[in-house]
């Protein structure tokens, strides 16, 4: 029998890194902790801290910048299986592994002017230290930046240079320039429709990933696995 953790330390357990192991144990009669009422007053988080189930069923879920990791999945050898999921409408992704979330984190897609494309896409190739071909800054001739949100094909000023954006860990999932790498992530889209990740998860990412890896980006949230729910002791 699992032993009850101090309750000093459960409020630890809710805030960054949320480290845990899977218990394997499936609990088929707990709701889905994203279709939990959160707003009622008398609201309680009804699964166990140590749960991917817990995390999700936060209240401050949707606009926390926490990030949910298990080292557990994450060290498995071998993996039968991994994968990469993107909620644009919750702004946060899920990189799965054997179908249990190993990770759960905070990302920035594109804007309403340069939209993120739904649809299920592969990691088609890597670079560490990838740089933008398509947006960066302008600058002039004496070295000021005069754009900071310049794109490649704007014209540049005689004796001036167009730099491209930086994009650490890239992995690219089309030709057409979408892909995931580390940049400035908030809790709403601010990219040209890439996937904005914090710096620690894209290291993470690109260290996990291979070519062919499978990416899937859509509007809705995964529903979060039976295995990942224990409801809480009383």
């Amino acid at each position: 029998m699992k032993r009850l953790l101090p309750l000093a330390i459960l409020p630890v357990l809710c805030m960054g890194w949320m480290s845990c192991s899977h218990s394997g144990k499936e609990h088929s009669s707990l709701p889905d902790p994203r279709t939990l009422d959160k707003s009622v007053p008398e609201y309680k988080n009804p699964f166990h801290p140590s749960t991917y189930a817990h995390f999700v069923a936060r209240k401050d879920y949707k606009k926390t910048y926490d990030i949910y990791k298990d080292d557990t999945l994450l060290k498995r050898t071998p993996k039968k299986s991994r994968k990469i999921f993107v909620c644009l409408n919750d702004q946060r992704g899920q990189y799965l592994v054997d179908g249990l979330v190993a990770m759960d984190f905070p990302l920035s897609s594109g804007v309403k002017a340069y939209p993120t494309k739904t649809g299920d896409y592969t990691v088609i190739s890597k670079k560490e230290d990838h740089i933008s071909n398509l947006y960066g800054k302008m600058y002039d001739a004496e070295g000021k930046c005069i754009n900071y949100n310049a794109e490649s094909t704007d014209p540049v000023p005689e004796g001036g240079r167009f730099d491209g954006s930086p994009m650490p860990y890239w992995q690219r999932l089309t030709n057409a320039g979408l892909g995931l790498h580390i940049g400035k992530v908030r809790r709403y889209p601010v990219s040209h429709g890439c996937v904005r990740l914090p710096r620690n998860v894209a290291q993470i990412l690109y260290k996990q990933t291979s070519i062919g890896t499978p990416v899937t980006i859509q509007n809705t949230p995964l529903p979060v696995p039976e295995a990942q729910k224990t409801p809480m002791v009383q």
